[in-house]
């Protein structure tokens, strides 16, 4: 029976939208909330454990078909200062070998405008996997940046850049696997200001499209009968398409 255990990462699933329309605008006075969704074309390459002939266990690579999952975004702005959070709510997903799993994710980011249009963050970054055999919850700090670039009117160019370790608590249950790792994210698209036809409520709305690529390399996920020890490697990619409301 394969049991395949599904390595994901991302972070900062909020920033680059929620950051998009505001860095591209002047600095304002005052507070400004922003709630959306995004859209992302999630595809899935990763890694899982097989039976082998000794230690009984093999890391071979799997793929999953592309799948669109949806994001909710709030953010917050008050001059320089920015923050955000962002969901990946519980998706059920399954891959090209047969074996199938749900997973969650949350983010909490903080930032600071050092630039018009370029901004700094600190992040909080979880994910929850469950597998039909084992599940993992790593956690850790993300630090990013994230800057946009007027290109034509209310259309301007928005890149997001992130670092960080991840690390799963420890839990002497079988079931649970323990696994330190590194990540980056990469993220480059268009946005569009559109100010609100009232004015009252709504003060404008972003549409967003780009393409994101999230890698994590979970640190000696498997050691061989010799000793020698392997790196466990998911990337997650896509296209995204978003809309925020900014009030």
């Amino acid at each position: 029976m394969n049991r395949t255990i599904r390595r994901a990462a991302c972070t900062g699933l909020g920033v680059a939208a929620a950051l998009a329309a505001p860095l591209a605008q002047a600095q304002e006075v005052g507070l400004d909330v922003s709630v959306g969704a995004r859209a992302w074309y999630t595809e899935w390459t990763t890694f899982g454990y097989h039976p082998g002939t000794d230690p009984n266990l093999a890391l071979t690579q799997t793929s999953g078909p592309g799948q669109w999952v949806t994001l909710p975004t709030v953010s917050l702005r008050y001059g320089s200062f920015f923050g955000s959070l962002s969901a990946f709510p519980s998706t059920p997903f399954e891959f090209t070998d047969g074996s199938a799993g749900k997973r969650s994710e949350s983010d909490l980011n903080i930032g600071y405008s050092v630039l018009p249009g370029l901004g700094v963050t600190l992040g909080y970054k979880r994910i929850a996997q469950r597998g039909e055999v084992f599940r993992y919850e790593p956690k850790g700090l993300v630090l990013g940046v994230s800057g946009t670039a007027a290109l034509s009117g209310p259309l301007s160019l928005y890149g997001a850049l992130g670092v960080g370790r991840l690390k799963t608590p420890s839990d002497p249950r079988p079931e649970v696997v323990k696994f330190d790792a590194t990540y980056r994210l990469t993220e480059v698209g268009v946005a569009y200001a559109l100010p609100s036809a009232d004015g009252m409520l709504v003060k404008r709305w972003t549409f967003t499209a780009g393409h994101r690529i999230q890698v994590m390399r979970s640190k000696d996920a498997f050691t061989t009968a010799a000793g020698l020890s392997q790196d466990g490697i998911d990337t997650t990619q896509g296209f995204t398409l978003g809309v925020l409301a900014t009030f």
